[in-house]
């Protein structure tokens, strides 16, 4: 997890309008390679309003017949000085490094679902990378059954109580997707209990990349660490000695045992 976040943040900036952003798409698209996640990676291209030409980063086969689980972060940063450095270590590193740890740990675990794994770019740019992804998922048919969403997995907390948000769907675009959201995030919130020392708490999804596929009418959950409100957040103070690796950790066992048992073991 930590030479993930670390990898990212070496990066001066990944502001996706910057002219080294398709340096960072290549070096996602390696990170998932060294993952061992196998099967199908691929670049899925779309037009940033900014920035021309830019690429979300996909790992696994969309169109498996059996359905899937996506799960998505986003790899792009923001800061006061966007063009020029910002680490964006919390956010969103640590959703990627999750992501790609989980990627890694269920490799060769049989489920009875496929497994989707998308790093999104353009998403401090009003969710462009997640808005194109969720219109080609829409389009092509991937029977998504749920989409879990990693933003800020590693704030480090001024009280060690703090809690880790279980977003779920509770209204927006789609009202038929609310019902399954809902059943999805009480279960994670179960497996937190079991397998983890995270105290978590619910609330609504908000304002990141999973809002495009609730308006595509897939049911859609989120790990959230509270990192918006910290003095760190969208700052050059992004930095990964500013974070809790044990609560990323935590939150990264959690995404493997939500996926695990939403996918199905044994399949």
């Amino acid at each position: 997890l930590f030479d993930t976040v670390t990898g990212l943040a070496a990066f001066p900036t990944r502001w996706t309008p910057g002219e080294g952003f398709p340096a960072v798409e290549a070096w996602v698209h390696e990170a998932f390679n060294r993952s061992g996640g196998g099967g199908r990676i691929y670049t899925q291209g779309y037009t940033h309003r900014e920035a021309g030409a830019r690429h979300n980063i996909v790992s696994g086969e969309p169109m498996d017949r059996r359905g899937v689980v996506l799960v998505g972060a986003h790899f792009d940063s923001i800061s006061e000085t966007p063009a020029t450095y910002a680490p964006g270590a919390n956010d969103n590193a640590t959703g990627v490094a999750a992501m790609i740890e989980a990627c890694r740990v269920l490799n060769r675990v049989p489920l009875r679902k496929g497994l989707v794994f998308v790093a999104f770019s353009g998403e401090e740019q009003d969710l462009q990378g997640s808005t194109a992804c969720a219109e080609i998922a829409r389009r092509q048919g991937w029977p998504i059954e749920l989409m879990i969403n990693l933003d800020m997995l590693g704030h480090h907390p001024a009280r060690p109580e703090a809690p880790l948000y279980i977003e779920y769907d509770q209204g927006n675009a789609v009202a038929a997707n609310d019902a399954p959201a809902r059943r999805y995030g009480e279960l994670a919130a179960r497996l937190a209990a079991t397998f983890t020392t995270l105290h978590t708490e619910h609330t609504d999804i908000w304002d990141s990349d999973y809002m495009p596929f609730e308006a595509q009418g897939y049911p859609c959950i989120g790990f959230y660490d509270g990192g918006a409100e910290a003095p760190e957040y969208h700052s050059t103070a992004d930095v990964p000695e500013a974070l809790d690796l044990d609560r990323l950790e935590q939150a990264t066992r959690l995404l493997v045992a939500t996926l695990a048992a939403v996918a199905g073991l044994g399949g």
